[in-house]
């Protein structure tokens, strides 16, 4: 498996499993899951600096990718999992735009704040992250 496959799944998994942690935190605690929206943007700073550590001859690109791909499989596969759980369903549901619509806005914030945490990785020189 190659550095940047590694990463990219690394980061599926720890969006999924953010998204079950959170969604049972607010289930079992009565806490409101729009909260977890505020760990999910530090999750994709992490893992954009992460991944643009891992990759220093292109940190932000490798950074916007794996956010790219987080955002997408936070719309997805971690929506089904929050909905499965409980707390992330929305109230008489949502149609397919409107789920394309939001699919579409989260990937667009995953990017830029993972993009971010690319950016702070190239500026944060040190050695390279195995």
């Amino acid at each position: 498996m190659t550095p940047r496959t590694r990463i990219i799944m690394t980061a599926i998994i720890a969006v999924i499993a953010f998204d079950a942690l959170a969604s049972i935190t607010s289930r079992t605690t009565g806490t409101p899951y729009f909260w977890a929206t505020f760990g999910s943007w530090i999750l994709y700073i992490g893992i954009g600096y992460f991944a643009g550590r891992a990759i220093p001859e292109s940190p932000i690109r490798m950074a916007a990718i794996t956010g790219l791909v987080s955002g997408i499989a936070d719309a997805s596969l971690g929506w089904l999992t929050s909905w499965a759980i409980g707390p992330g369903k929305v109230a008489g549901g949502i149609t397919p735009v409107q789920w394309l619509f939001t699919a579409i806005f989260v990937t667009a914030l995953a990017t830029g704040f993972a993009a971010l945490g690319g950016v702070i990785a190239r500026s944060n020189r040190g050695p390279r992250l195995p």
